[in-house]
């Protein structure tokens, strides 16, 4: 970016409360907005958790009157969100509570706008396509990845296209995220290493797009660094609270960087396999961000040695070109540690040549991708693929 030719935006809207035990802050937030009936939007994996059995009782402490709602579900999809809109509005709650991952986050996103805007949820695909504002959300993250406690996006599966349906307005960012590491330590070790696989993806992305900036990059660079020390840890050890500290930092971090300097084919790719593959999010990523990576690598060689050398390797005397390809053995070996798996034929997932082509040109057709470094083609896209089989 020339700064003598080029400006460019950056808004973070969303008040952060980040440390260990701030969870017991939430009355106080709760009272500061005056909100009457709040709805909790969770799943059952964090019904189970013990996490929501804590949330009701800092609420019954203060005499809070509150809803809850546990279905939510991995893929957040439309008609969850309308089923939590309709208790939302039998109860007369005035604001959302998105506790847990980013299903449940995203989740209250969309009821948020339904809530607001009258109709399919589909009109709203895009961005800026919400023209009114709906009930505030505080999101309260238990997990370190998604970043959707800091973002103006959701992303909610329309089951009848099998359809990965992203919404962007800034009237999704939620009011104020709660982050307590504490809501980390019961995190199945499989989920912390996919999940912290998407916030390394957001800040790589982020970092490397043709739509970064000086902040972005700056909070790209921040992210992957913390996450190429403190994953392996907390992966290894959920209640270790230091690596759970710095990892929920990481992925908010790394989500307030791709607000503005945009995720790009990694994201193209991951929606379409996981609308139609139910393939979880972060292991979606997790098996394209080193080929993808490998792919762009020519676009920007000092970026990608950069980041290389934040994630341990060492790049000293070695010319750019050499430095950054170990960019791309260090996020390898990084998925080898965390034992996550490198193919969809692991994952019992064989994709025909027709279905490649219909995966490609959803992750084309997208938009997603425009923000990639080095211009992706429906052709490259079906490559990527391949090369993931």
């Amino acid at each position: 970016m020339n700064l003598l030719k080029d400006s460019f935006e950056f808004g973070l809207h969303t008040q952060i409360n980040f440390g260990i035990g701030r969870l017991q802050e939430l009355p106080s937030i709760i009272q500061k907005y005056q909100y009457k009936n709040i709805l909790i939007c969770t799943d059952p994996g964090i019904a189970n958790s013990g996490a929501l059995d804590r949330l009701e009782t800092i609420l019954k402490s203060e005499n809070i009157s509150y809803e809850v709602f546990t279905e939510v579900e991995p893929d957040p999809t439309i008609r969850v969100v309308k089923k939590v809109e309709q208790l939302y509005q039998e109860k007369n709650c005035d604001a959302i509570i998105g506790l847990g991952g980013g299903s449940s986050i995203d989740t209250a996103k969309g009821v948020s706008i339904a809530v607001a805007n009258p109709g399919d949820l589909t009109q709203f695909e895009g961005k800026n396509q919400i023209p009114n504002r709906g009930p505030d959300i505080i999101a309260i993250p238990t997990t370190a990845g998604t970043g959707s406690e800091v973002t103006h996006a959701t992303v909610l599966k329309d089951e009848d296209r099998k359809y990965k349906m992203g919404i962007l307005s800034e009237h999704l960012h939620p009011k104020v995220a709660i982050l307590d590491p504490e809501l980390l330590t019961t995190l199945p070790r499989g989920l912390a290493a996919i999940t912290g696989m998407d916030a390394l993806s957001h800040a790589i992305e982020s970092y490397t797009s043709n739509q970064a900036q000086p902040i972005t990059e700056a909070l790209g660079l921040h992210a992957i660094e913390l996450i190429g020390k403190w994953l392996r840890p907390f992966a290894a050890d959920r209640t270790n609270l230091e690596a759970a500290s710095n990892m929920m930092l990481a992925s908010t971090i790394a989500g307030s960087a791709f607000i503005w300097g945009r995720v790009a084919a990694v994201h193209a790719l991951s929606h379409p396999l996981g609308g139609r593959y139910n393939i979880a999010h972060g292991l979606a990523n997790s098996l394209l961000l080193p080929v993808v990576m490998e792919y762009n690598l020519s676009s920007n060689f000092q970026k990608f040695k950069n980041i290389a050398a934040l994630l341990g390797e060492s790049v000293h005397d070695l010319s750019d070109r050499t430095a950054a390809g170990k960019s791309v053995k260090a996020v390898n070996e990084l998925v080898t540690d965390l034992e996550i798996p490198k193919s969809l034929k692991e994952i019992n997932i064989e994709l025909s040549e027709e279905e490649i082509q219909v995966v490609a040109q959803e992750a084309f057709d997208s938009g997603i991708a425009n923000a990639n470094p080095k211009n992706v083609s429906v052709k490259d896209l079906i490559s990527i693929i391949n090369t993931i089989k």
